[in-house]
């Protein structure tokens, strides 16, 4: 039945109002067959596309069944940032929008925008360590990123004299920089950013704006209050400085921009990363904005846009063709070989291990094949902040056979053990 929605043409697709007098969002299939009015930009080596693979496959039973129960397909909008940006601009990802129902966004005055909803998913990889000996808290060591992939509106003032940029950032209750340690990871969750819906712990349905001046909206009836008649701004393909094409946050960065430019030069955008290493925002001079998004690996789908009422919901899919990669089995010392050869391909795919369980916590474990090579597992639970959380099923001596994303991370040394993130979902005891 979904996939018979999803194939009706947008045109034609039926809307009947909900019971609250908004129209029953249209879903629409966005694929890279057919983008409908999306496009995709990356900077400095961020990876970005409609994808059937990423962490959600090996952290989480359902791929792709959200935690409300939503089915979201086959995939999704898959972005990753990695860990670059020490030159002074760090990677980003962009998802634009510039159309809708086959009219031009410009011009819509931000009042108009009746609905504003989506599922956003961050994987529960780490990416730092403050005690690289053992992993002992999910606090102790996973410091970023920050926030979701955000929702991110780019409006000009009724004169056209000025022009903002307005973002979603929706975790944390007490920051406006967001903050996660691990509790809203590794979930597929439904963002309301007009009417806020709390999805998961310590959020609020929080608004922000760079400025001049910076300004942080506790709600999006905040927005409107203040900038209600401000519209959407037309599309521009001339990049910076002639036009607002950019990725870039200054004349510092590569490549030189504007905080209110984009990559996609869309007026709506989903964007994850920051556009320069060090700069004053988030009210706080010379801030490290790098940090936020170190190593972030996410999605977004079922984009839901309401315009006076009227809405449509853009399900991200895969190509058609798209199929769900073979997963090879390989001993420790083929991984670490793999490993060494192909150091990209843990952005898409999956590998299966075996050996026996040599050492263990509730988060962590550590299997051994005769090959003398050590892979350490690990899958902590999506709101545990401790080992103790942990949904580790294997004892010491236990033989296990294991599916997962291979790695070393960053912060260990090049000699340091490869780990394989997984779910107990994706392990299996051996007879």
């Amino acid at each position: 039945m979904f996939a018979a929605i999803c194939a009706v043409p947008f045109a034609l697709a039926a809307i009947s109002p909900d019971p609250a007098g908004e129209s029953r969002p249209a879903v629409v299939t966005v694929s890279p067959e057919d983008m409908r009015g999306w496009t995709i930009a990356t900077n400095r080596g961020a990876t970005a596309g409609l994808a059937d693979y990423g962490p959600a496959v090996f952290e989480r039973a359902s791929a792709w069944v959200a935690d409300d129960g939503t089915n979201l397909g086959r995939g999704a909008f898959f972005a990753t940032t990695d860990f670059g940006g020490s030159d002074g601009t760090p990677p980003s990802a962009w998802l634009g929008l510039d159309t809708f129902k086959g009219e031009p966004l410009a011009g819509i005055a931000l009042r108009r925008i009746t609905k504003m909803e989506y599922y956003a998913y961050v994987a529960h990889i780490p990416v730092a360590t403050s005690n690289p000996a053992h992993w002992d808290s999910w606090k102790a060591w996973y410091k970023y990123p920050r926030n979701p992939i955000s929702l991110q509106l780019t409006a000009e003032s009724p004169d056209g004299k000025q022009r903002k940029q307005f973002w979603f950032l929706p975790w944390h209750a007490r920051s406006v920089k967001g903050d996660n340690c691990g509790m809203n990871a590794k979930a597929w969750l439904r963002y309301d950013c007009i009417a806020f819906n709390s999805p998961g712990p310590n959020m609020v349905g929080r608004w922000y704006t760079y400025g001049p001046p910076e300004r942080e909206f506790a709600a999006w009836a905040d927005v409107v209050a203040a900038f209600g008649d401000w519209r959407l701004i037309p599309t521009s393909d001339a990049v910076w400085p002639a036009g607002w094409k950019s990725a870039g946050w200054d004349e510092t960065t590569s490549p030189p921009g504007a905080p209110t430019s984009t990559a996609t030069g869309r007026c709506l955008n989903f964007e994850i990363g920051a556009r320069k290493t060090r700069t004053d925002i988030f009210f706080e001079a010379d801030l490290t904005w790098r940090n936020f998004y170190q190593g972030f690996r996410g999605y977004v789908d079922r984009f839901t846009l309401g315009i006076d009422g009227d809405a449509v919901t853009y399900d991200f899919e895969p190509a058609a063709d798209a199929k769900p990669a073979a997963v090879p089995r390989l001993t420790n010392a083929e991984a670490y070989d793999r490993a060494a050869k192909r150091p990209a391909a843990h952005r898409y795919e999956i590998v299966e291990i075996a050996g026996q369980c040599v050492e263990r916590n509730a988060a962590v474990f550590k299997l051994e094949d005769g090959s003398g090579r050590i892979i350490e597992g690990i899958l902590y639970k999506g709101t545990g902040t401790k080992t103790e959380h942990g949904e580790n099923p294997a004892q010491v001596g236990e033989w296990w056979s294991v599916r997962g994303y291979l790695e070393r991370p960053v912060f260990e040394p090049a000699d340091g053990p490869l780990c394989i993130w997984t779910a107990a979902s994706h392990m299996k005891k051996m007879k």
